[in-house]
């Protein structure tokens, strides 16, 4: 690679910029040869000088021109009659470009790691809900196992056992029935709220 091509480049927006900044560096230079000249006195030695100051100009824009990017155009590139039906080359929605390309390759990047860690995350985490509602389903059976163990055959009679095989039955229900009545008190605090909410 070039060392030039590491130097950063002077951007200008269209090539009347330029110009107008060759004017401006021009007559700068211009009034400068006056003040010094009128300074020394020899004001009228002026158009001895103004070859000098002209070749000396031409010459600086000659070797800024390798260096110049007009609307990210370099101007090495060659100019032809059909670049005028080209539209310009926008170098801020270039960038803008390049920016939303970078930050799609990072998003898609991340996405991939989450799509290859998430998964043994959700495995794991739903391994240990099972293996902690096992373990109350275990300890629920070993103590209705221990009660009716500690009761005698004689002790329990046949409607006690069919009163508690039904309450046993009921308390399942009964639990399903709660998590379902919760629910639809929550929904129903909602809704009100939203009834509230509306203006007459």
């Amino acid at each position: 690679m070039d060392a030039r091509e590491d130097l950063p480049k002077i951007s200008v927006e269209t090539e009347q910029d330029w110009r107008r900044l060759q004017r401006n560096i021009s007559t700068a230079f211009f009034d400068r040869l006056d003040l010094e000249l009128e300074s020394q006195g020899v004001g009228q030695d002026r158009e001895l000088f103004l070859p000098h100051i002209n070749q000396f100009l031409d010459t600086l824009f000659a070797i800024t021109r390798p260096n110049l990017r007009i609307n990210g155009r370099t101007t090495e590139e060659p100019c032809d009659d059909d670049d005028e039906k080209i539209e310009p080359f926008d170098e801020a929605l270039d960038r803008h470009i390049w920016s939303l390309s970078d930050q799609r390759l990072k998003w898609d990047r991340e996405i991939g790691g989450r799509r290859r860690t998430r998964p043994t995350e959700v495995e794991a985490l739903v391994q240990g809900v099972y293996i902690q509602h096992r373990g109350v389903d275990m300890d629920v059976d070993a103590n209705q196992e221990s009660y009716l163990s500690d009761l005698d055959d004689s002790q329990l009679d046949l409607a006690m056992e069919e009163t508690f095989l039904n309450a046993v039955t009921m308390s399942a229900q009964l639990s399903q029935s709660i998590s379902m009545q919760y629910e639809r008190a929550n929904r129903l605090t909602a809704v009100s709220s939203e009834v509230k909410a509306l203006k007459p």
